[in-house]
């Protein structure tokens, strides 16, 4: 796998779109190992799993709300969206 620091992209918003609760677990997990935090400054690994997540270049994660979503969706040039599936495959 690609480490989660190297999806970072400071002229685009990044998202990780899950593919499940236990995907989206292990990428927590190796959130954690590379020292992200959620903006709360909790622990990757204290979190609930969502279906998709934001990377920021400060090294936070974020839960992804409506607006968030719609952008994801919307194959915009400064949106890149990595599928978690294949991020842990590679």
């Amino acid at each position: 796998m690609k480490t989660i620091k190297s999806l970072i992209n400071p002229d685009k918003k990044v998202y990780v779109k899950m593919n499940g609760a236990d995907n989206c677990k292990r990428f927590f997990s190796l959130a954690e190992k590379e020292e992200f935090l959620f903006g709360d400054g909790a622990k990757p690994t204290e979190k609930h799993p969502s279906d998709l997540i934001a990377v920021l270049p400060d090294k936070t994660l974020c839960y992804v709300g409506t607006y968030g979503r719609i952008a994801a969706q919307s194959g915009a040039e400064n949106i890149i969206v990595y599928d978690c599936e294949k991020l842990l495959a590679d």
